[in-house]
């Protein structure tokens, strides 16, 4: 096999260098990195190493979004780049967001409060739109009993974030808005849940 140095490799416009075959890896035919490791050995190494420091490798990680935030064609590279991984990883990508809602719910908090102080008009045409989905989903048949039994939902949604400190939300269990479900604003598709673990279900429909 031709051994390619990095200007070599470079020049021909090939993606990597090539070298003698990795002794651990020999099925990857002397494929090699700059550093001289195999291809595997590197990915391997840089895993062991994030590992065993974290607080460096978050730094290392500020730095580099640092540089690409201020570079607007790396900006633009890593948005097309991230936008081709979500589209072609979507059942893993949706499950690492609900993973990380789920071991995050105080940040997560934090951040939509924040993001409704930032965007309050944005705030305010969301509630307008779940106001209307709520009315539309709606069903005329509903009695005065259930009326009053949705309105005790509410109420004890109130008390609750009185008693515990935080916000209660009156949840529907299927979701008014869903992607591939339509619940109905009835007494039977409501529950009081702490408002993280609303904000962290969002449209999904849970199915136990």
């Amino acid at each position: 096999m031709q051994r390619l140095t990095r200007q070599q490799a470079k020049a021909v416009g090939a993606p990597r260098c090539f070298g003698s075959v990795c002794k651990k890896h020999p099925e990857l035919e002397g494929e090699r990195r700059v550093s001289g490791a195999c291809v595997r050995c590197a990915s391997e190494a840089t895993k062991l190493a994030r590992e065993l420091n974290p607080g460096r490798t978050k730094e290392h990680a500020k730095k580099r979004n640092l540089v690409v935030k201020n570079n607007q064609r790396l900006l633009e590279k890593k948005r097309q780049s991230n936008a081709k991984y979500r589209a072609e990883n979507k059942e893993k990508v949706n499950a690492a967001i609900k993973l990380w809602r789920a071991q995050n719910k105080p940040l997560l908090c934090e951040y939509v409060k924040r993001s409704k102080a930032k965007n309050p008009d944005v705030s305010r045409a969301n509630v307008a739109k779940r106001r209307a989905a709520r009315m539309s989903r709606t069903p005329a048949w509903l009695t005065e009993d259930d009326l009053w039994m949705m309105k005790q939902a509410y109420e004890l949604a109130e008390l609750r974030t009185k008693i515990f400190g935080f916000a209660w939300h009156v949840d529907h269990i299927i979701p008014l808005q869903g992607e591939n479900v339509s619940g109905l604003h009835t007494p039977n598709n409501l529950q009081v849940i702490p408002w993280a673990e609303n904000i962290s279900k969002g449209n999904l429909y849970q199915v136990n």
